[in-house]
């Protein structure tokens, strides 16, 4: 396939460079026009007519073109599309000529985004729709029964165990939402949280059937108790975290048939030991008892630390050794020590801690969302996990795959520079404030954010006090523009505000930030 490359002059010394990087038979054609965006299709049109384009099969124009590209294939007879807006993608466009649906009227770009998201998608989706026969080639085991099971292998991402923490605790209610929300986050397994220290067997079997009757996942249990991890095991509990040494004998019977996860620990002693190679040591140990004692399915969990204080290393240390001795034992990593104890955003700190759990073989990731400034944790680790599955597969680092982490910060820079040279023709007013306030006669509104539904609620007030309406959406535009249709507005500095603050919520409700009226988001 023969290429023509459109471009402008301030761009060329880049597309140039771009296109030669490709093995893709192209040739740039440069406008004289300095920046893409101005260039037009009938300017396009006026250029080339003069040109041989016939021996073309594509011609591609900047992603910045204003208008439908159709006038140039029109009247070129060459099959004409809009290529991306950054030309650091057209190699990927160019490579993927064909599979890419391009379009005469949008940049490829965003094309390319989903391109790339579907691919991964349908990459991850074939795994698990063949996931018996990559059980049988690469080996593992099912955790849970009938319809409510996930395979886990190194044939697969790492499963994502999302704890409902101190769950006796809660109404049954909230355990059935919270179970919801982590399915809908991408949990592959729930586990039920309990009480350290506070034995509490009587609730167990409420909070299992509660879980069951809330999502189709398996269901684990949290606890070092005997009697609650029996409890648990006699409402179908279809994973136990946690078996050592102080709780083995006593548990054993009842767990042979169900995939228990083992401690490098003693209960009995309060002990955790600290050294890599003695935590190593302890796990085999732990992990030979329990096999001696018959049970069938056992999972490695050689602990992560939080990081400075004990240290992260140390223990990362220990899952190095147990897995280099032990391939086939499949191995926990739980993230939450380590990202609940750090005051750093979670998405990245998880995309790492990850990325880490995949360097030393692990195939459960563990995942509490205890304090505020880890919500969203098991969507960010489910997301990690993809991305770390596919680098793997592709032999690549974690980028550039379809799926990322990147929420605040961007790939690419996109902001066009301020240009200065307006002042010299433009009055430049220094900007200021005010705090003289007159109340609209339409009344007021009060802004929430409507966590359950994933919305933004503005509600109106008239001079009675009386609610009279309430807008909700996802976006500020959208609900200032029904709020305007509804002339529930008449000045123009409280639209500006409704303006400002509906975008405030939105940004908070996309970030999982809290949303204060009149507060500052950051």
């Amino acid at each position: 396939m023969r290429v023509l490359v459109v471009t402008g002059r301030l761009a060329e010394e880049n597309v140039r460079r771009l296109v030669s990087e490709t093995e893709m038979d192209v040739d740039v054609h440069v406008l004289p026009v300095s920046v893409a965006a101005f260039i037009t299709p009938e300017y396009v049109v006026e250029d080339l007519k003069s040109l041989s384009v016939g021996r073309y099969d594509v011609i591609l124009l900047p992603g910045t073109v204003r208008g439908d590209v159709s006038p140039v294939e029109e009247a070129l007879k060459v099959p004409t599309y809009k290529g991306p807006s950054d030309a650091s993608d057209l190699p990927y466009v160019l490579e993927h000529l064909g599979e890419i649906e391009l379009s005469k009227t949008e940049s490829a770009t965003e094309f390319i985004v989903e391109a790339k998201r579907e691919r991964a998608l349908r990459e991850i989706e074939d795994v698990e729709r063949n996931w018996e026969a990559v059980l049988e080639a690469e080996g593992g085991f099912l955790i849970g029964r009938a319809d409510r099971s996930v395979a886990v292998g190194s044939g697969f991402p790492m499963r994502v165990i999302a704890e409902i923490v101190n769950a006796p605790t809660l109404e049954l209610t909230d355990v059935k939402r919270r179970a919801r929300y982590y399915e809908a986050e991408g949990a592959d397994i729930i586990d039920i949280g309990m009480l350290a220290g506070d034995p509490m067997p009587e609730t167990v079997v409420g909070v299992v059937e509660a879980v069951k009757s809330a999502v189709r996942l398996p269901v684990s249990i949290d606890t070092l108790d005997p009697d609650e991890i029996k409890a648990a095991v006699e409402a179908g509990v279809d994973l136990v975290l946690s078996v050592d040494k102080g709780n083995i004998e006593e548990v054993a019977p009842f767990v042979r048939n169900v995939p228990v996860v083992v401690l490098p620990s003693n209960m009995s002693e309060g002990y955790l030991p600290g050294t890599a190679e003695e935590r190593f040591v302890a796990l085999v140990e732990t992990m030979n008892l329990a096999i001696d004692m018959g049970v069938e399915k056992v999972i490695a969990d050689p602990v992560l630390e939080p990081a400075v204080n004990p240290g992260l290393l140390e223990s990362l240390r220990a899952y190095q050794l147990f897995r280099s001795a032990n391939e086939d034992v499949p191995v926990l990593f739980g993230l939450g020590n380590a990202t609940e104890l750090i005051d750093a955003d979670s998405t990245g700190v998880n995309g790492l801690l990850t990325a880490l759990a995949c360097e030393v073989g692990a195939d459960l990731l563990f995942v509490p969302e205890f304090s505020s400034k880890a919500r969203g944790s098991v969507r960010e680790v489910v997301t990690a996990s993809r991305m770390t599955f596919l680098a793997s597969r592709r032999g690549t680092p974690p980028k550039d795959l379809g799926v990322d982490l990147l929420r605040l910060k961007e790939k690419r820079w996109k902001e066009k520079p301020y240009d200065r040279a307006v002042e010299e023709v433009a009055d430049v007013l220094e900007a200021k404030g005010d705090e003289e306030f007159a109340l609209d006669e339409e009344g007021w509104f009060v802004i929430r954010v409507d966590r359950e539904a994933g919305l933004v609620a503005a509600t109106h007030y008239r001079d009675s006090g009386e609610p009279n309406m309430v807008v909700k959406g996802v976006t500020a535009r959208e609900i200032y523009q029904t709020i305007l249709r509804k002339g529930l507005v008449s000045r123009f500095d409280h639209a500006a505000y409704l303006g400002k603050e509906l975008t405030k919520a939105e940004i908070a409700l996309k970030l999982g930030r809290s949303y204060v009226q009149d507060a500052v988001l950051f």
